[in-house]
């Protein structure tokens, strides 16, 4: 009997025993995955970690945007949290409670039994993972505290422009016309209706490009056919063109004034001046002078093999057609009923015209589409594209100056004129980064010089343009936020990145197709949105929406 009862003690020993070590085992594991967990979410989140969903989510972008050159970098934010997260997978051991989390940490980290596999991501779904494990966390009973003696990550600023400022200037969805950059600096468009009639409304940028207002047509302007509808350049207010009765006609916006219109096709119609059209039964060319809203008498315009439609370019119609030896570029003007010679050059003109105008300065490049466009050839020589540009100042035309960029480039500037000559930007992607590259021409000849950006990750291009002395680049970077740096083409490397807006997940806005334009002090950018929204980006790297 005795011996019975000294058994069932030292079995009831052991058992307690056992008991006590499997409780003192499973407060240690808790009280490891606490600090683990503590650890991990102050890695990840910062002083946000502690904060309700809303403000750490937000915070959490903004660490994610302002680490996203870093982010594959063994020391760099999120991959650091890896170490945390590997203690934290293992403190969690069997238990059911915490079985949640761990498989969370399994499935968006692929943390594993062995140490060093638990691996952050460092796309956008960084933001909804750690949601999914700040909710396991609580689920399984963890409290989230900070904790000490972990590298808290820097943040960066948030975007300057977001959904709610994201304002149109215009008061309703509308089709837009335009834009047009006019030889005095200023940028105008038209706002009309997709289909029906119409009574297109004016909107005028001033130059400068920093402020805009918009108007209804005059009570004169007929409703017109919206298909019809294109807009006129204009030194002075807003023109529209439009099918009437009597057939295409321009109105002016502001007084109602009616007259005759010529042209080319969209956004090249005339009102007043020297205007290029087709000729009878559609075939050649014709050229006439509007004055005081009547168009004269129709001169025909020669061209012999032309390359390309010919434009007008202030009081000159200019061309490009094939010669013996190569294209030739021709400048001719009316005088009376009889066109006059202004200058005829031989060069490497290739591709279609590109022109700009500024005050009485005229300039003209020609050079073919880019790679991955439709017809597209290398021009200038393996994976290079031929541009050739002449500049009018003081009454001539300059000497072709012939120079290349690459064929593979992601987006081009059209030519802008400065107040030394004209030039144009673009930009592609490279090895470890982008390259930026610019042409700046004078009467003297053309120069190039190109910059690379490293680190940089470009997924779609937005824009790149001179403003001045200095060259804009915007771009939509790998995690949906875009992004701009602008500074002299040789500053950009260095240049920080300005946080334009994020995507709209991330509370950016919907952003649609882009029409830029581009002066000295400042781009003005135009989304193609439903009710369309215009940027200005100043030279100083300001950012904001423009609206009446």
């Amino acid at each position: 009997m005795s011996l019975r009862v000294d058994r069932a003690k030292v079995q009831f020993r052991g058992l307690s025993s056992i008991i006590i070590l499997a409780l003192g085992a499973s407060a240690c594991s808790s009280d490891d995955a606490q600090k683990s967990w503590n650890a991990l979410s102050t890695c990840l989140a910062g002083s946000a970690a502690t904060s309700p969903l809303a403000a750490r989510t937000t915070q959490l972008r903004l660490i994610e945007l302002g680490n996203s050159a870093t982010s594959t970098a063994k020391d760099g934010w999120p991959r650091r949290c890896g170490g945390p997260a590997d203690d934290l997978y293992a403190a969690l051991g069997t238990a059911s409670e915490t079985a949640l989390l761990k498989t969370k940490l399994h499935e968006r980290m692929a943390c594993g039994d062995s140490k060093g596999t638990c691996t952050p991501p460092t796309d956008s779904s960084l933001v909804s993972v750690a949601t999914e494990l700040w909710e396991a966390a609580t689920s399984s009973g963890l409290k989230t505290e900070a904790a000490s003696g972990v590298p808290l990550p820097t943040a960066a600023s948030a975007p300057l422009i977001n959904a709610q400022n994201w304002k149109s200037f215009s008061g309703k969805p509308a089709h837009m016309v335009g834009p047009l950059l006019t030889p005095d600096g200023r940028a105008i468009l038209l706002l009309k209706a997709n289909d029906g009639r119409t009574r297109p409304r004016g909107c005028e940028f001033t130059a400068g490009l920093s402020k805009v207002s918009c108007f209804d047509g005059h009570a004169d302007v007929p409703e017109l056919p919206a298909q019809s509808v294109d807009l006129v350049s204009d030194t002075q207010s807003v023109y529209a063109a439009g099918l009437t009765d009597k057939g295409l006609s321009g109105f002016d916006l502001k007084t109602g004034k009616q007259s005759d219109v010529r042209g080319l096709g969209p956004l090249h119609f005339v009102h007043d001046g020297l205007a290029v059209e087709h000729g009878d039964k559609n075939e050649g060319f014709q050229v006439e002078l509007i004055s005081n809203g009547k168009a004269g008498k129709p001169t025909l315009l020669p061209i012999s093999n032309p390359v390309g439609d010919p434009l007008v370019l202030g009081t000159q119609v200019v061309f490009l057609q094939q010669a013996d030896g190569g294209a030739q570029f021709v400048a001719k003007s009316l005088a009376g009923a009889r066109l006059k010679d202004v200058t005829s050059q031989k060069g490497m003109f290739s591709g279609a015209i590109h022109s700009c105008q500024r005050d009485s300065t005229l300039a003209v490049a020609a050079f073919g589409a880019r790679a991955g466009e439709h017809g597209a050839k290398a021009t200038g020589g393996d994976g290079k594209t031929q541009v050739t540009v002449t500049l009018f100042q003081n009454g001539t035309w300059s000497k072709p100056s012939e120079i290349a960029i690459p064929f593979e480039r992601g987006i081009e500037s059209e030519l802008v004129c400065t107040k030394t000559g004209a030039s144009l930007a673009y930009a592609q992607v490279v090895d470890g980064g982008v390259q930026v590259g610019r042409v700046d021409c004078t009467v003297a000849g053309c120069k190039t010089g190109n910059a690379k950006l490293p680190g940089v990750e470009s997924k779609w291009w937005w824009a790149v343009g001179p403003l001045g002395d200095k060259t804009l680049v915007m771009w939509r970077s790998s995690l949906g936020e875009t992004r701009l740096r602008i500074a002299p083409l040789d500053g950009l490397p260095a240049a920080k990145d300005i946080l334009a807006f994020d995507a709209p997940d991330f509370g950016g806005p919907n952003a649609a197709e882009v029409t830029p334009l581009y002066s000295d002090d400042a781009a003005l950018l135009i989304f193609h949105d439903e009710k369309p929204v215009a940027l200005q980006v100043s030279a100083e790297g300001s950012v904001r929406v423009l609206a009446p």
